[in-house]
């Protein structure tokens, strides 16, 4: 998880007005969520997360897991990076953030309603850039990573995922070169190891407009993009924003 600083203090009054009269007039703002205290100018590396692996015993669902642990059932399915229609088979393991120990899981036979099922946002977000995705969100070894990794070539233009504004435009250690893009409803999108940036801070963007190239800057081996997606500071798991593919 990251957080990022976006505003100066010389800028506070104005964004105060903006943001005042943008909800006078009932229109989304762009805002990350996060306090202006908390934007520091960094990206936080993957951290370890605490949880246990529930093995999943015959005719249990995803929503029956999610309510022995008391656990959220979107993150449950995000954090363990499901597809739909977010069924899952017995013996097999799904990870529960947070959890110290299995529980026993109460089978029932009516299915959830529609508001405690799994939401899919797809196509709400376009890809920023084709090809193969070389790392997954979710957990692996103990490990939660916060976006995904695209590989594609050197140079390749890399598109803003959604109408927004640039909130910051930096290099940031084993990031590299990094663009933030604030997004309507508190939604953030960040593209890391650019080879060059083509956008500057506070610029507004359309979906789909090119706002730098695929590159090798920060800690990466291969010429790829880091892609991450936050929604109300939280990272969020991108493939649940973006078209499925096959």
């Amino acid at each position: 998880m990251f957080d990022i600083r976006i505003c100066s203090e010389r800028s506070i009054g104005f964004t105060t007005i903006f943001v005042l009269v943008t909800f006078a007039l009932g229109c989304p703002h762009y805002n990350s969520g996060v306090p202006a205290a908390l934007r520091l100018p960094q990206l936080k590396p993957n951290n370890p997360v605490a949880g246990v692996y529930h093995n999943v015993e015959r005719n249990e669902s995803l929503f029956e897991i999610a309510k022995a642990y008391n656990v959220d059932l979107q993150h449950l399915a995000e954090v363990n990076n499901l597809r739909p229609p977010y069924s899952i088979k017995a013996d097999t393991k799904i990870f529960v953030p947070g959890a110290s120990q299995q529980r026993p899981v109460a089978v029932s036979q009516k299915p959830p309603t529609e508001e405690l099922r799994v939401q899919d946002f797809a196509e709400s977000l376009a890809w920023p850039v084709e090809g193969k995705i070389i790392s997954e969100y979710g957990v692996r070894g103990g490990i939660q990573y916060n976006g995904i990794g695209i590989q594609t070539k050197e140079g390749t233009p890399v598109t803003a995922a959604a109408d927004g504004r640039v909130g910051r435009v930096e290099t940031i250690g084993e990031y590299g070169k990094v663009v933030l893009i604030e997004h309507a409803n508190r939604l953030v999108t960040v593209y890391a190891h650019l080879k060059e940036i083509r956008v500057a801070n506070d610029q507004l963007v359309k979906r789909g407009e090119i706002i730098g190239t695929v590159g090798t800057s920060g800690r990466v081996e291969t010429p790829s993009l880091y892609f991450e997606v936050r929604s109300r500071s939280k990272p969020r798991n991108p493939l649940f924003f973006l078209g499925r593919r096959a």
